[in-house]
C-alpha cells in the first residue's frame, strides 16, 4: 500500500475515531433540525442515535484513511413536510457543517488546553510539546503507544470534523452544499413569485362545536394516512363498527402503523370487546414502527389490567377508554436512552481524557 499511496502511514488510521465521533456529530446536526422543522421521519429511519453506524459513510470512512478528506452518510430528508419548506431545507443543509465545525473548533481548542497542560505540567517547552504532538516524518509513532493515542484524541479528532464540514460544503450534487445552494434559490424564487396576501376576516369558532384534533402526523404510506384520519373522524362520533372498518384498512395498507393499532384498540373497548382490544394493542407493541406507539399500547394495557372483567362496572370502564380516538401520534426519539448514553459518553471522554493528559506528563518528566 505504501506504494500505491507514498503518504500512507499506520497512523493515518488513528484518524477513525474522530470519523465516527464527528459523522455522528455532523448527522445528528441535520437530523435534530428536520425533526424540529416537521420531518418526524428522522425518528423511524433511526437517524436520531449516537450509534455511529447510523451515520457512517464507509467508502467516505476509507478516503479519510488514505488521503485524510471524506464524508459521513447522508439522511434522508422530505421537503414536503419542513416548515417552511424551502428555508426549512436551507436550516437542515446548514446545521450539519455548522455544529461539525463547532465540534472542530472545541477539538481545536481542547487539544491546545491539554498542550497547554503538558507544557505546565512536565516542564517542557511549547515548541517540543507541538512537535510531540503534531510529529512528522522520522517522528511518527511506530506503534499504537501513548502518544499514537493522544494524537488520535487531539489534532486527529479536530481534522475529521474539520474536513467533513469542507467536504459537505462542497456544491455537487447529493452534498450539503448543492442542496443548501439549490434550496436558497428556490427560497427566493419562491419568495419573489408569492402573491400579496389578502387580509382575511376573523372567522368566530362556534363553543358548542367541538374541536378535533389534526393528525399532525403523515405517514409515508399516504392511502394508510387517509383511512386513519377518517376512522378518528368516525370515532370521535362513537362511531366504533366504521371506525375499526378504517382502522383495519390503515393497517392493511401499511402493516407497521402502529397509531392505526392503538385506535383500533380503543374502538374495540368502546364497543367493550376487551379481548380484541388486548390484541390490538399487542399488535403495535410486536409491529408499531415508532416507539410511541408503542409506549402507549403499553400504557393502555396497563389501564385494562386495572379493569377487572368481574366488576360490576367493567363495561362502563371499557367504553370510558375507548371513547376518544388517540390523536398525538407523532413519533418522538427515545430522550431517556439518548440522554443515558451521551452522559455515559461524556463521563468515558472526560475519565479517558483525564488518564491520557496524566499519563503523558509522566512520561515526558521521565
Amino acid at each position: 500500500m505504501g506504494e500505491l499511496f507514498p503518504t500512507f502511514h499506520w497512523t493515518n488510521f488513528l484518524i477513525i475515531p474522530g470519523v465516527l465521533i464527528g459523522s455522528v456529530i455532523h448527522e445528528l446536526g441535520h437530523a435534530f433540525a428536520a425533526y424540529y422543522l416537521g420531518d418526524y421521519g428522522q425518528v423511524e429511519r433511526g437517524k436520531i442515535t449516537l450509534n455511529p453506524m447510523r451515520h457512517l459513510s464507509w467508502i467516505g470512512l476509507f478516503s479519510f484513511v488514505l488521503i485524510g478528506i471524506g464524508w459521513a452518510r447522508p439522511i434522508e430528508v422530505n421537503p414536503k413536510r419542513l416548515k417552511p419548506k424551502y428555508l426549512g431545507l436551507t436550516i437542515v443543509s446548514a446545521a450539519g457543517p455548522l455544529v461539525s465545525l463547532t465540534f472542530s473548533l472545541f477539538c481545536l481548542m481542547l487539544s491546545l488546553s491539554i498542550a497547554a497542560a503538558l507544557v505546565y505540567g512536565s516542564g517542557l517547552s511549547t515548541d517540543e510539546v507541538l512537535a510531540f504532538l503534531l510529529p512528522a516524518g522520522t517522528d511518527l509513532p511506530e506503534s499504537l503507544d501513548l502518544q499514537a493515542v493522544a494524537m488520535a484524541l487531539t489534532i486527529y479528532m479536530a481534522s475529521a470534523s474539520f474536513w467533513i464540514t469542507f467536504t459537505s460544503l462542497i456544491p455537487l450534487p447529493g452534498l450539503d452544499g448543492f442542496i443548501l445552494l439549490t434550496s436558497l434559490i428556490a427560497y427566493f424564487r419562491h419568495r419573489k413569485d408569492k402573491p400579496a396576501v389578502k387580509p382575511t376576516p376573523t372567522i368566530h369558532r362556534d363553543p358548542s362545536t367541538p374541536f378535533k384534533p389534526v393528525n399532525l402526523y403523515e405517514r409515508r404510506n399516504n392511502v394508510s394516512d387517509i383511512h386513519f384520519k377518517i376512522g378518528t373522524e368516525f370515532h370521535e362520533d362513537n362511531k366504533f363498527d366504521d371506525a375499526i372498518a378504517r382502522y383495519r384498512q390503515a393497517i392493511n395498507n401499511d402493516q407497521r402503523f402502529g397509531p392505526a393499532y392503538v385506535n383500533l384498540g380503543l374502538a374495540y373497548l368502546g364497543k367493550g370487546k376487551r379481548r380484541e382490544a388486548i390484541h390490538a394493542f399487542r399488535g403495535a407493541v410486536q409491529y408499531a414502527d415508532d416507539q410511541k406507539s408503542q409506549q402507549e399500547a403499553w400504557y393502555q394495557l396497563h389501564q385494562l389490567s386495572e379493569v377487572s372483567p368481574l366488576a360490576e362496572n367493567a363495561q362502563d370502564s371499557l367504553n370510558k377508554l375507548g371513547s376518544l380516538p388517540w390523536t398525538d401520534t407523532r413519533p418522538r426519539p427515545n430522550w431517556i436512552r439518548l440522554s443515558i448514553n451521551l452522559g455515559l459518553l461524556i463521563a468515558g471522554g472526560i475519565i479517558t481524557y483525564g488518564y491520557v493528559v496524566a499519563s503523558l506528563i509522566q512520561m515526558l518528566r521521565a
